[in-house]
């Protein structure tokens, strides 16, 4: 007999999964731009297979969950990330490094949006808020694996021992946590559909969740460097405003759920756009060390629980069905998290870098105008 609250600590380490092997990822990028001599374009187009990669799987990902349901799709996409992540040690070359970027992003969008899936089904067989608590384990789970390879990369580990080593602990984590997932039950007016354009509530909803995930994507790359190279502090320093950043948006999804459950969409949606503009204002009218901090750590408030309520909204979609409407917001979504920061690397050339993360901060006044428009739709 499948017992919920065993799926929701599943689901949780499915999340974590997910953040460690991205972490890991993330962490190793400076190591191929210099192992294989990978210029600024080159490494863009690395990053954008990744992107290209993800795009492509999020809508059949959410197509199969409609058929058979998240935990079988869980199980493939985990199985294809860890190889992915296997593959991404091997590499020697920058044309299998773009074909293997690009399968690693593939793994992860289906990973991404069957994951979710499963999270909105739990919390509804819960009766309770546990969506946030989720994307905490994504945040906590990334930071692990960004600590990890930091440390071997500083004790002469390499790509592949360190993918390795990530890739097997990963599989196992996930053969374990497999057989407790839930499986939801089949929906055969959803199922049968092939393809139907979201309604606009839906859209609405991928809007938002493509300026939430734009701007914690732009804070994850361009945040240490712009405390280097504008607030000119250390690269020690830098790494401890990137870290009160991370901490403050894994604190906000862990006490997201306890949010949830008392506020409505709207004032929550609307504090975490506010939250985001003010931060980011401080950071960059102020440009000192001291007031980035207290930005960064509003910022990341701000951005901690957008994307939960977005997601837990989409779940509840009716016209698509949970897989489909979560890969629709997922795709807007990660969409802004990958092409982010480029985008923001494109103006930080243009302009600099303290101008350029202006345009993140104006993303928080919009998802806090939007905020009604979001939770009508939620309803």
């Amino acid at each position: 007999m499948e017992r919920p609250e065993r799926a929701r600590w599943a689901t949780a380490l499915f999340f974590a999964i997910d953040g460690l092997g991205f972490g890991v990822w993330a962490s190793h990028i400076p190591v191929f731009k210099e192992s294989l001599h990978l210029s600024a374009l080159s490494l863009s187009e690395v990053l954008l297979a990744l992107v290209l990669g993800s795009i492509v799987t999020m809508p059949i990902a959410g197509m199969v969950i409609a058929r058979v349901g998240s935990r079988w799709v869980i199980w493939v996409s985990c199985a294809a990330y860890t190889l992915a992540i296997a593959g991404l040690g091997w590499i020697d070359h920058r044309v299998p490094l773009l074909v293997m970027a690009a399968s690693f992003g593939a793994a992860k969008g289906a990973l991404d949006v069957s994951v979710n899936a499963q999270g909105v089904w739990v919390e509804q067989q819960l009766g309770k808020p546990v969506v946030s608590s989720f994307q905490g384990f994504w945040s906590t789970g990334g930071l692990v694996g960004a600590m990890l390879s930091g440390y071997a990369l500083r004790h002469g580990g390499g790509t592949h021992p360190d993918f390795t080593r990530t890739a097997f602990a990963l599989l196992v984590c996930g053969s374990l946590a497999c057989p407790f997932l839930l499986t939801e039950p089949h929906h055969a007016e959803h199922s049968k559909r092939r393809w139907q354009i979201p309604d606009r509530g839906l859209m609405q909803l991928a809007g938002i969740a493509f300026l939430g995930l734009f701007a914690e994507g732009a804070m994850a790359d361009w945040g240490g460097v712009y405390l280097k190279t504008s607030v000119g502090v250390s690269l020690a320093q830098a790494a401890i405003g990137y870290a009160a950043f991370s901490i403050a948006m894994a604190a906000g999804r862990f006490a997201g759920d306890w949010l949830i459950g008392r506020f409505s969409p709207v004032l929550i949606l609307r504090t975490c756009g506010l939250l985001l503009f003010s931060g980011l204002s401080i950071t960059l009218l102020l440009n000192v060390w001291w007031a980035a901090i207290v930005g960064f750590i509003c910022t990341g408030f701000g951005v901690a629980n957008i994307v939960p309520v977005i997601w837990g909204a989409a779940g509840r979609n009716k016209v698509l069905g949970t897989g489909p409407a979560i890969a629709t917001v997922a795709t807007a979504g990660y969409f802004g998290f990958l092409a982010g920061p480029p985008l923001i690397g494109v103006l930080a050339t243009v302009m600099n870098v303290r101008l350029a993360l202006v345009v993140v901060g104006l993303f928080g006044l919009a998802i806090a105008a939007a905020s009604p428009i979001a939770a009508k739709a939620a309803e």
